[in-house]
């Protein structure tokens, strides 16, 4: 079987490099459906934006780029949806690029905001940054809780702690059923595999603690396990997704890969492995 989607290089000149910020036009990539009821809205070619349709609101898992927020509410114009029909943001982790959307999104439609308690603290600390990119502040509404699913309409999300990329970095599960063929995926979409951030020289630089790529690599291995049949990408590299994106926008079956999920945990895993041979060397005690 030839695998289509895998953890691909990240594109040097994508929308998230400096210089091509204010070149959204560049960049622009149109929304797909990636789900029976997902439709991918980033509208650019690294950081996603999902829109999930419950038939009692909508959900956005995160806010992507502020560059870009005018083809998203575009987009979801587009796709038949009402921008102000938004009723749940739910964001992967606090990181800029995510959350540049959230104060004017949760401004033009009143949606409520969640986060994990973690990153929330991490909001805080760096809210007043504005390198690499300024965030207009938000407020948080609620935090995420593993054994409360967030349910509105016919979708009830699972959401568990996947620390790592960021101390409270979150994790989505929900099944999506396709009413015409009656099919139901599990959907799954792990919110930060960018392993830089967990090398131990960043590490020690954002004055986090090094239990944190650890923990990440025994996440890895226990979600691994799971059945995930589509994997919802934070960025387009993440899945290989760009390339495969079908002709007929409307048709989210390409991405029904059900190897993926497993070979994008275990590839970041052995990623941040790598960065501490001492303590991953064969016949060592792991940790």
């Amino acid at each position: 079987m030839e695998k289509k989607f895998y953890y691909a290089p990240v594109k040097p000149d994508r929308a998230l490099n400096a210089e091509e910020l204010n070149r959204p036009w560049a960049h622009y990539v149109a929304p797909f459906r990636i789900a029976p009821h997902v439709w991918s809205i980033g509208c650019n070619d690294d950081v996603s934006v999902h829109l999930i349709d419950t038939g009692a609101g909508l959900i956005l898992i995160d806010t992507g780029l502020e560059q870009y927020l005018h083809y998203m509410i575009d987009a979801i114009w587009r796709l038949g949806f009402k921008p102000e029909d938004t009723k749940l943001i739910l964001l992967s982790h606090w990181h800029f690029d995510h959350t540049c959307g959230v104060r004017l999104l949760q401004e033009m439609t009143g949606a409520r905001v969640y986060i994990s308690k973690e990153d929330e603290v991490e909001h805080q600390r760096h809210k007043d940054d504005t390198v690499p990119l300024r965030v207009l502040p938000y407020t948080v509404d609620a935090f995420y809780d593993e054994n409360q699913p967030i349910t509105l309409g016919s979708i009830s999300i699972t959401v568990r702690p996947a620390p790592g990329h960021t101390p409270g970095t979150a994790a989505f599960f929900f099944d999506d059923t396709d009413e015409t063929t009656g099919k139901t995926y599990h959907v799954a979409m792990h919110g930060g595999l960018g392993v830089g951030t967990m090398n131990p020289a960043q590490l020690a630089k954002d004055g986090l603690p090094e239990s944190l790529a650890h923990t990440f690599v025994r996440d890895c291995a226990r979600y691994a396990e799971l059945p995930v049949d589509i994997v919802l990408s934070g960025h387009l590299n993440h899945g290989n997704v760009e390339p495969n994106i079908p002709e007929d926008r409307n048709d989210y079956t390409p991405f029904v890969a059900p190897y993926l999920w497993k070979d994008l945990l275990e590839d970041r895993a052995a990623a941040v492995r790598a960065f501490y041979p001492e303590v991953y060397a064969p016949g060592k005690n792991q940790r």
